[in-house]
C-alpha cells in the first residue's frame, strides 16, 4: 500500500470540501471517495500508527476504517463536527477494537501491573 501525501486544505475550505466529498460518497461516488482518501489518509494513518504501533496492523486498520467510511458515509452529520474528526473517530474505534482483539486474554494490565489470574 502506498500512502500519498496531498497538500492539506485549511480551515473552512477543508471542512467544506471533506463534507461535500462525504455527501458524494453517500451517493456512491468512487471519485469522491478517492479524493477524500487522498486528502485524509496521511493524517489518519499517523493516528493509527500512534495507537497501534505496528505499521502492517495500522495499514490493515486504515483499510477497514475507510471501508467503514465508504459504507456509512450517509451517517456523517455536519452539525456534529467536521468530516475529518468523524473519519478520525471511525479510525480510532477500529484501532481500539484491533488492540482488544489482539490483546492476551489471559492477563489484563492495569496501570502497568498485571492483574492476578482467576486460577490463582
Amino acid at each position: 500500500m502506498s500512502i500519498r501525501s496531498v497538500p492539506p486544505l485549511t480551515g473552512d475550505a477543508a471542512r467544506g470540501a471533506e463534507a461535500d466529498l462525504l455527501a458524494a460518497i453517500a451517493s456512491g461516488s468512487q471519485t469522491a471517495f478517492a479524493q477524500l482518501y487522498d486528502l485524509t489518509c496521511a493524517r489518519v494513518f499517523g493516528l493509527l500508527l500512534s495507537v497501534i504501533g505496528a505499521r502492517a496492523s495500522a495499514e490493515e486498520v486504515l483499510q477497514d476504517a475507510y471501508l467503514h467510511v465508504w459504507s456509512n458515509a450517509s451517517e456523517f452529520a455536519t452539525y456534529r463536527g467536521s468530516a475529518s474528526a468523524w473519519i478520525s473517530e471511525v479510525a480510532n474505534r477500529h484501532a481500539v477494537e484491533r488492540m482488544r482483539q489482539t490483546a492476551d486474554p489471559s492477563s489484563s494490565a492495569i496501570d502497568g501491573r498485571t492483574a492476578p489470574s482467576e486460577a490463582a
